[in-house]
C-alpha cells in the first residue's frame, strides 16, 4: 500500500474525493454485506422454529400407539393400608387385596450396659473373662461370617467387625445399648448372633446381644441336627452323610431343571421341525436342494448377495475385495480346509473362477505421521488411501505411479513422510489367484435362493403374495430349528433321554414314522415328564434347604482342604450343643429381636411375597403398608377403570401443542412486511441511538419468514393432515366429530384461525359453553376415540416427516433449505471478500495519483520558492 499523502499542498480533501469516486465499490460491497447480515438471520429463525417443529415432531410418535393412552386409574378403599397404581395393561374392575405382613429389616436392641460404657470401653471391662472367642453373624440367605473377639475388644472395633459383616451397627451412649439392624427388608436380608463357642456366646452377653428368638433358636438347631451321639467321629459320619445327599440333591435338581428347560423349548423346536418338513414336502424340492434353501434362508439378504454356491451347494463368503473390483470368496469344510472362487464382472456379466491363495511376504513401513505403509509389487508404498511413495533416504515421497528417465515422478506438491529405519519390518499378506478354470454352475447367493424359491413357487402354484407369506414362515422356523439343535447342553450329556440331542432324535424318528401326528403324540409326553421332574426338584431343593449351611463345603473339591474345613465344622456342632445345653450363658432379657420378614399378600385369593413391600401383579403396583389380616371381611378394594380425564389431557395437551406450533408458524407466515429495511452499516449505527438500532433490526427479522415457501408447504402439510379424515372401523371420522374445531377465519384471532379448540373445555373461554363432545366420548366409547387420535397423530407424524426428508438443498430432520443456505453464506463470503479488494485496489490506485500530484505540487512550490528567492521575492 502507497504512503497516503493527504492535500498539503493541494489543500484538496483527498478522503472526501476518493470516497466519492470508489463509492460504487463500497456500495457494492455494504450490498453484500447487508444480504449475508440479513440472510444469517434467516438461518437463526429458521433453526429456532426447526428446533420446535423437531420437538414437537418427536412427541408425535408416542401418539401414535395405543398403548399411550390407554390410561388407567385405581381407587383403594383403604389407602392407609396400602396404595396402587395401575399400567396400562391393567384390567378394568375390582379385585380383593389382603396383606398377610409387611416386609421389615430385622432390628436387634442391645441390652443396656454400665453407665461407664462408651465406644472405647473393652471387654474385660464389661466383665467379659473369657478366651478367644468366635461370634457368628448368620444372613437370611444362609451367608455366614465369624467374628473373633478377645478380652481387649472394644465397643468400637466390634461395632466396626459387625459393619463389615454387612449390617448396620451402632453404639447410643446416651442410652447406653449397641443396636444392629439388617441393610435392607426381607427374610433372606435377615440376620442371627450367635455364639460360635461358648466364650463367643458369654461375649455376646457382656455386650448386651445374646437373645433368644426364633432365629436364633433356629441357627443353633441348624447345626445341632448333626449332633448324633455327640462323639467327634459320630458327627462327623453325620456331616459326610448330609454333604453327600446335599451333593446328591443339587445334581438331582440341576438335571431336572436342565431336562425341564430342553423339554419345555422342545415344544416349540418340534412345531417348527414338523411345520418346515411339510412345508419342504410341498416344494417338491430334493433333499440337496431343501439343505441349501435351508442355509440361505438362515442368512441376511445382505449376506446372501455378499456369497457364492457352488454346484455342490457350499456357500462361499466375501473375504475381500480387490482393487480392480474383482471379489474373492471362501469356503471352509468341516475338516477346516478352505477353498477360493473369485468372481470377475464384465458389462454386467459375472463370471466365477476357482481361486488359490498363498502367503507372500512383503515389507511395511511405520511413518512419523503414525500411518501404515505397504510395499505393492512394484517396490512402492501405498498408504491407507491408495496413495503411492517410492523411498528416498530416510524419506517416502508421493509419486505419480509413473518412472520418468528412470527414476519415479513426484506428485505436483511432492509430499514427503520421514520414517526411521527400525520402523520398517517385513510382514505376510495373502495374495490370491485367479485359476483358469470357469465354474459355470456357481451363482450368486441372491440368484441361488431366488432359483430355489422360483422352483418351489412353480411346484405350489403360488401367487408372489402367498409365496412371500411361505418363505416368511418357513424362515422363521427354519430359524428356531437352527437355534435349538446348534444350542449346546452344557449340563446333559448327550445320552441323557431328555438332551437336546435326545428330544432331537425323537422328533425326527416321529415325524419319520408319522408326519405332524407323530411328532404331535411325542409331545403330549413331554408334560409327564415335567410333573415328574418338578416333583424332583421339590424334593431336592427341601434336602438343599435342610443342609444349606453345608453348602460351601459341599462344593469344595475332596483334600485337605475340605477335610480342615470338615473338622472346623464338627466343632461348631459341638459349641452350638454346648451353648444350647450350657445353663451358665445368660441372655439380655432387656434386649429384644425383631426378625426380618417378607411382605405376604394376596390378591384375589392367591398368595404372592416378596422382600419389599412393592409388589408388580398384572399390571398393578401396589405398597403394602398395614397388615389386613386374611379373608373377604377383612380385604379391601381396588377398583381400576379406565382414566378417562387422563386420554382426555392428553388430547389437550396434544392439541395445545399443536396450536402453539401452528400459531407461531402462521404468525412468522404472515408476518408485516419490512420493505425498505436492510440491516444497518457501522455508519448507520452511529447516527441512530441504541433502541432505534434495536426496533430496526427487530422489524427485519421479524418479516424474514414472510411469505416463505417452504414455511408455506409445511403450513399447508400440517393444517390438511389435522383437517383430514381418519377411518376408524370403516367410518371416516374428523376431529369435529368429537367437538374439536377451529374458530375459523372470521371469528379466530389474528393468525389463530388453524389452532383448533375442544367445545367444553373450561380453559378456553371461546369454547367453554358448549357440550362437551370429546370426554362424552372417551366415557362412553374410549376406543373409537383412541383409535381415532393414532390415525391422526399417524397422518401428521408422516406430513411433517416428509418435510423433513433429506435433499440436496437440506439436511435429514430439516424443514428449511439449510444446506442452500450455508451455500449462499459462502458464497456472499466470496462476493465480500472479492469486492473489499476491489475496493481497496481501487483506493490505493487514487491514493497513488493524488500522491504524485501532492509530491509534484511540492515540487513545484519549492521552485517558485527558489525563483522567488532569486529575483528578490
Amino acid at each position: 500500500m502507497p504512503i497516503r499523502i493527504t492535500g498539503l499542498n493541494s489543500g484538496l480533501d483527498t478522503e472526501a474525493i476518493i470516497s466519492a469516486l470508489v463509492s460504487s465499490y463500497s456500495y457494492k460491497t455494504n450490498k453484500y454485506k447487508k444480504a449475508q447480515t440479513k440472510l444469517s438471520w434467516k438461518q437463526d429463525a429458521w433453526k429456532t422454529l426447526n428446533t420446535k417443529v423437531y420437538s414437537f415432531y418427536t412427541s408425535l410418535d408416542s401418539l401414535r400407539f395405543s398403548k399411550n393412552y390407554n390410561l388407567k386409574s385405581t381407587k383403594v378403599s383403604d389407602s392407609t393400608k396400602a396404595t396402587v397404581t395401575a399400567s396400562s395393561s391393567a384390567p378394568n374392575g375390582t379385585q380383593k387385596l389382603n396383606i398377610l405382613k409387611v416386609a421389615q429389616a430385622g432390628y436387634l436392641t442391645g441390652g443396656k450396659l454400665d453407665d461407664n460404657t462408651t465406644t472405647g470401653t473393652t471387654l474385660a471391662e464389661l466383665g467379659y473373662t473369657g478366651g478367644n472367642g468366635t461370634i457368628t453373624l448368620t444372613k437370611g440367605d444362609g451367608t455366614k461370617k465369624n467374628i473373633e473377639v478377645s478380652q481387649g475388644t472394644t465397643v468400637n472395633s466390634f461395632i466396626n467387625s459387625l459393619k463389615e459383616a454387612g449390617v448396620n451397627a451402632s453404639y447410643d451412649d446416651i442410652n447406653k445399648r449397641i443396636f444392629v439392624s439388617s441393610k435392607d427388608t426381607g427374610k433372606d436380608n435377615d440376620f442371627t448372633l450367635t455364639g460360635g463357642n461358648v466364650d463367643g456366646a458369654n461375649a455376646l452377653t457382656k455386650l448386651g446381644l445374646n437373645v433368644k428368638s426364633d432365629a436364633t433358636d433356629a441357627t443353633y438347631k441348624t447345626y445341632m441336627q448333626y449332633y448324633g451321639d455327640g462323639t467327634q467321629s459320630g458327627i462327623t459320619a453325620k456331616v459326610n452323610e448330609a454333604i453327600k445327599a446335599y451333593q446328591d440333591a443339587k445334581t438331582a435338581y440341576k438335571t431336572a431343571d436342565a431336562q425341564n428347560s430342553n423339554i419345555s423349548a422342545g415344544y416349540g423346536y418340534a412345531s417348527a421341525y414338523a411345520a418346515m418338513k411339510d412345508a419342504f414336502a410341498k416344494s417338491k424340492l430334493d433333499p440337496a436342494q431343501q439343505e441349501q434353501l435351508t442355509r440361505l434362508l438362515q442368512m441376511s439378504a445382505t449376506d446372501r448377495a455378499q456369497s457364492v454356491m457352488d454346484s455342490n451347494g457350499n456357500i462361499y463368503k466375501t473375504e475381500k475385495t480387490n482393487d480392480d473390483g474383482s471379489v474373492i470368496y471362501s469356503y471352509t469344510d468341516a475338516s477346516g480346509n478352505k477353498s477360493y472362487i473369485q468372481s470377475e464382472t464384465t458389462d454386467s456379466v459375472t463370471k466365477y473362477y476357482t481361486a488359490t491363495a498363498s502367503e507372500v511376504k512383503y515389507n511395511k513401513i511405520t511413518a512419523s505421521d503414525g500411518n501404515e505403509y505397504s510395499e505393492d509389487e512394484n517396490g512402492l508404498y501405498v498408504d491407507k488411501d491408495g496413495k503411492k511413495y517410492f523411498v528416498d533416504g530416510s524419506n517416502l515421497v508421493e509419486t505419480t505411479g509413473t518412472k520418468v528417465s528412470g527414476s519415479w515422478e513426484k506428485t505436483a506438491d511432492g509430499k514427503t513422510v520421514a520414517f526411521e529405519a527400525s520402523k520398517k519390518e517385513e510382514a505376510t499378506k495373502t495374495v490370491y489367484t485367479k485359476g483358469s478354470d470357469e465354474l459355470s454352475n456357481a451363482k450368486s447367493g441372491t440368484t441361488a435362493y431366488t432359483d430355489l424359491a422360483k422352483k418351489a413357487q412353480d411346484e405350489m402354484k403360488l401367487s408372489d403374495e402367498d409365496m412371500s407369506s411361505y418363505l416368511s414362515t418357513l424362515a422363521t422356523n427354519v430359524g428356531t430349528v437352527n437355534t435349538y439343535e446348534n444350542t449346546a447342553d452344557t449340563t446333559l450329556e448327550d445320552s441323557n433321554e431328555y438332551s437336546r440331542k435326545s428330544i432331537i432324535d425323537k422328533v425326527h424318528k416321529a415325524y419319520a414314522k408319522n408326519a405332524t401326528q407323530g411328532v404331535t403324540d411325542l409331545t403330549n409326553t413331554f408334560a409327564a415328564a415335567i410333573a415328574t421332574n418338578k416333583t424332583t426338584m421339590n424334593t431336592s431343593q427341601k434336602t438343599m434347604d435342610n443342609n444349606q449351611v453345608l453348602a460351601d463345603i459341599a462344593a469344595m473339591e475332596a483334600g485337605t482342604e475340605k477335610d480342615a474345613a470338615i473338622a472346623s465344622f464338627v466343632k461348631q456342632v459341638q459349641s452350638a450343643h454346648d451353648i444350647a445345653n450350657n445353663t451358665s450363658i445368660e441372655y439380655n432379657t432387656d434386649a429384644k429381636k425383631i426378625d426380618g420378614c417378607d411382605a405376604e399378600i394376596t390378591l384375589n385369593g392367591i398368595q404372592y411375597t416378596g422382600s419389599t413391600n412393592n409388589f408388580s401383579v398384572n399390571g398393578l403396583n401396589i405398597t403394602a403398608q398395614v397388615v389386613t389380616g386374611d379373608g373377604d371381611a377383612n380385604a379391601i378394594s381396588i377398583t381400576t377403570s379406565t382414566d378417562t380425564q387422563g386420554i382426555y389431557d392428553k388430547i389437550k395437551d396434544f392439541l395445545s401443542q399443536y396450536n402453539s406450533l401452528i400459531n407461531e408458524i402462521t404468525s412468522l407466515y404472515n408476518a408485516d412486511s419490512a420493505k425498505g429495511y436492510e440491516p444497518l452499516t457501522d455508519d448507520e449505527k452511529d447516527e441512530m441511538s441504541d433502541t432505534e438500532v434495536e426496533k430496526w433490526e427487530q422489524k427485519i427479522k421479524d418479516s424474514l419468514l414472510r411469505r416463505d415457501d417452504n414455511l408455506e408447504s409445511l403450513m399447508s402439510a400440517m393444517t390438511s393432515a389435522m383437517s383430514g379424515a381418519v377411518e376408524v372401523n370403516g367410518k371416516k371420522m374428523y376431529l369435529s366429530n368429537f367437538g374439536i374445531k377451529t374458530l375459523g377465519y372470521l371469528n379466530a384471532p389474528k393468525n389463530q384461525q388453524n389452532a383448533y379448540h375442544i367445545d367444553g373445555d373450561e380453559d378456553d373461554a371461546n369454547s367453554s359453553g358448549n357440550a362437551d363432545k370429546l370426554m362424552t366420548a372417551i366415557t362412553n366409547d374410549p376406543d373409537t376415540v383412541i383409535n381415532f387420535m393414532q390415525g391422526l397423530a399417524d397422518n401428521l407424524y408422516k406430513s411433517v416427516h416428509t418435510k423433513m426428508q433429506s435433499s440436496s438443498l437440506s439436511s435429514i430432520y430439516t424443514v428449511y433449505n439449510d444446506k442452500e443456505m450455508a451455500s449462499e453464506y459462502s458464497d456472499y463470503t466470496d462476493l465480500i471478500k472479492k469486492w473489499e479488494e476491489k475496493l481497496q485496489d481501487k483506493e490505493d490506485y487514487y491514493y497513488k495519483k493524488f500522491s504524485s500530484m501532492e509530491t509534484a505540487l511540492s515540487k513545484l512550490n519549492s521552485q517558485t520558492s527558489s525563483l522567488s528567492g532569486l529575483f528578490g521575492g
